[in-house]
């Protein structure tokens, strides 16, 4: 018969495969913890350098914040300016037109009627020299730059002839 190893070998081989593979669980530990350790180094750079990035982006939106409250800020004032400018600007404009637009004839030749006539009417009436104001009127009404205002020379020309009959 063959004889098989004996107890004592079993266990020494037993033994030897424990320890082989001890060691070898043992190089696969240690491999793992390294590469824990190497993870936990990488996952620490992560965690740093989110953070960084997590503190420049608090102070880039603090930047930008600043920057839209100042831009905001010359917005405002610069609509402020712009209307106030345009509002100067219009109301120049009306005021030029208002002074230089054409002015209806029959009122260009009355305020001329008036300039030159007003007061030597006035004189004469206040002196009962009616007739001379009468006269004058007349001769007003053939002027052609006074044709626009015939219609008030005429209702004039009555109302010193109504003065005239009255104080006679």
């Amino acid at each position: 018969m063959e004889s098989g190893p004996t107890n004592n070998q079993k266990t020494e081989l037993l033994i030897a495969a424990q320890q082989k593979r001890i060691e070898t669980l043992e190089h696969s530990f240690s491999e793992l913890e390294l590469r824990a350790q190497k993870y936990e180094n990488e996952w620490s750079a992560l965690y740093d350098q989110n953070k960084e990035l997590r503190t420049a982006n608090h102070r880039l939106q603090h930047d930008y914040e600043t920057l839209r409250l100042q831009k905001g800020g010359f917005g405002f004032k610069m609509l402020m300016i712009s209307g106030f400018i345009g509002f100067l600007c219009a109301a120049l404009l009306c005021f030029a037109y208002l002074k230089l637009k054409p002015k209806e004839a029959h009122v260009v030749a009355f305020r001329k009627f008036q300039r030159e006539n007003l007061f030597d009417y006035e004189l004469a009436i206040s002196q009962g020299r009616f007739d001379d104001v009468e006269k004058s009127l007349l001769l007003n009404l053939e002027r052609p730059e006074y044709s626009p205002i015939e219609e008030e020379l005429e209702f004039t020309r009555n109302l010193v002839e109504a003065a005239k009959r009255r104080c006679d």
